[in-house]
C-alpha cells in the first residue's frame, strides 16, 4: 500500500500540520505501508525534519516571489506561494507513474479544484481540515477538533465522505498514550508547565514568567518549553536566570514528559491542546489564531480548559490572577483533569490508520 502526504511543511504556519501528518505517517508505517511527503520548499521549511523522521520528501518548485503573482493570490493561497491549480499540476508531474493507494492533503489553501485534478491519480483521498470553509472532493475527512455543530461539513463533502469528527480522531504521537496516567488529584499546585508553541512571536512565555515571579507564586517550579526559532531565546534565559525555581528546554523530543509531571499547564490553542486533555494536564489557554476561538471557547464552556482570551487580550496580570485562583482552589483542576482524559484518549492515530487500511 502507497500512502502520499501533501502537506504545509512552512515552519510559521506549518508546524501543526507537519506533527499530526508525521504522527499518522509513522503509525501507517508500522504496518509496511509505503509513505512518502508531497511538500512546496518555503524559506524555513520542515523538510529536513520530516527526512530525519526517515520519509522521501518530493519537493515541488520554490515559492515566486513575484508581486504580481502574489497580488494574484488570495486567502491562504498566499501561504501556497502559487495558485493552487498550478500547485496541482506539479504534483501531478511528481507523482507521475506512482500507484497511489491514498492521497493525504493537510493544507489550508487547498479545496475540491486541487482535489479533483487529483482524483485520478490516486485510489482515493483523505483531507485533514480544521476550518469547515472551503468544500472538498475526498472519500474521508478528518477534523479533531471539539465540534458542537456536527452538521458542518454536511454541504462542503458529498453524502458518501466517511467524516471523522471530533478528539477522538486527535493525530498524537505515541509519547501521549505512553505517558497517560490517572486523571491528577491536584490537590494543591506545585509545578506548571510553560509552552505556546515553537516560536511564541508575541512571547507569551516572557509574560508568564513575569506572572510566575510576583508574590504568591515564586514558589511553584516552572518548566518552560521552547522552540529553536524562538525570537526571544536570550531574554527568556536572561528571566528564567532569575528564578530558582524555572527551568528551560529548547527544542525538546520528551515534551509530554514534562507535561505529565506538572499540575496546571499555560500554553496555546490548536495541536497542543489534545496532548495536554490526552494527558490529563488541566490548562489555561491563550488562543493565537482566530481559527482556535471557537474551538477553546467551547472547551472553556463545557469544562474542559480555562480560555484566558486571545492574544490581544491577554497580559501579565490576566495570567497571575488566574494562576493564583488556581493556587488557592486547585479542585476545578481536578475536574478538569478528569474529564480531558475521557474526551482525549490519546488513540487516534491508531484508530485512523486502521480505517484507512480496511476501506
Amino acid at each position: 500500500m502507497n500512502i502520499f502526504f501533501r502537506t504545509d511543511s512552512s515552519k510559521k504556519i506549518g508546524l501543526g500540520h507537519v506533527m499530526r501528518c508525521l504522527t499518522l505517517a509513522e503509525e501507517l508505517r508500522n504496518d509496511d505501508i509505503t509513505i512518502e511527503f508531497i511538500t512546496r520548499p518555503h524559506p524555513g521549511n520542515l523538510d529536513d525534519y520530516i527526512i530525519s523522521k526517515g520519509f522521501k520528501v518530493r519537493s515541488l518548485s520554490s515559492p515566486s516571489n513575484e508581486i504580481q503573482l502574489q497580488q494574484d493570490l488570495i486567502g491562504y493561497e498566499l501561504l501556497l506561494g502559487v495558485n493552487q491549480l498550478i500547485d496541482a499540476d506539479e504534483t501531478i508531474k511528481v507523482i507521475s507513474g506512482d500507484r497511489i493507494d491514498y492521497l493525504i492533503i493537510d493544507h489550508y489553501a487547498l479545496d475540491y479544484n486541487w482535489e479533483k485534478k487529483l482524483r485520478p491519480y490516486t485510489v482515493k483521498i483523505m483531507v485533514i481540515d480544521g476550518l469547515a470553509n472551503r468544500r472538498h472532493d475526498c472519500d474521508l475527512l478528518l477534523d479533531q477538533n471539539y465540534i458542537l455543530d456536527k452538521a458542518r461539513y454536511d454541504k462542503l463533502v458529498t453524502s458518501s465522505t466517511l467524516k471523522l469528527l471530533g478528539p477522538k480522531y486527535a493525530l498524537l504521537r505515541k509519547d501521549f498514550l505512553i505517558n497517560r496516567k490517572k486523571c491528577k488529584n491536584n490537590n494543591e499546585v506545585n509545578r506548571v508547565f510553560v509552552f505556546f508553541g515553537g516560536t511564541d512571536a508575541d512571547n507569551l512565555t516572557g509574560i508568564s514568567l513575569k506572572a510566575l515571579s510576583q508574590s504568591g507564586l515564586r514558589h511553584l517550579f516552572v518548566d518552560v518549553v521552547i522552540g529553536s526559532s524562538n525570537p526571544h531565546r536570550k531574554e527568556l534565559k536572561i528571566e528564567i536566570g532569575k528564578n530558582p525555581n524555572a527551568k528551560l528546554y529548547i527544542q525538546v523530543d520528551n515534551i509530554a514528559k514534562l507535561m505529565v509531571r506538572a499540575d496546571v499547564a499555560l500554553g496555546a490553542g490548536g495541536t497542543t491542546t489534545w496532548e495536554r486533555m490526552a494527558l490529563g494536564l488541566p490548562s489555561m489557554v491563550v488562543t493565537l489564531a482566530e481559527n482556535q476561538i471557537n474551538v477553546t471557547r467551547d472547551l472553556d464552556k463545557d469544562g474542559y480548559l480555562k480560555w484566558l482570551g486571545n492574544v490581544d487580550e491577554v497580559d501579565v496580570y490576566t495570567i497571575y490572577n488566574s494562576l493564583l485562583g488556581a493556587v488557592k482552589d486547585p479542585s476545578q483542576l481536578r475536574v478538569q483533569s478528569c474529564r480531558c482524559q475521557s474526551l482525549v484518549k490519546g488513540t487516534g492515530a491508531r484508530v485512523v490508520a486502521t480505517l484507512l487500511q480496511s476501506d
